[in-house]
């Protein structure tokens, strides 16, 4: 069975945006436009970020 895209998880994402672990090349080998994330994943995302501001002082609310 041949897959038809990938799931990318919280952590996977969150590695891409520090930019470790070469995920950007990861996902360049397999296509973006097979990689996707699930609402879940956005909501944490969104979530970790907000926390992040709050924590070094930013009041900053994301939409």
């Amino acid at each position: 069975m041949t897959p038809k895209g990938y799931l990318l998880d919280t952590n996977i994402c969150a590695f891409y945006l520090r930019g470790k672990f070469d995920i950007d090349k990861a996902i360049d080998r397999v296509g973006w436009e097979n990689c996707y994330i699930s609402e879940i994943t956005m909501l944490e995302l969104k979530i970790g970020a907000e926390l992040s501001m709050q924590k070094d002082g930013i009041t900053v609310r994301l939409v």
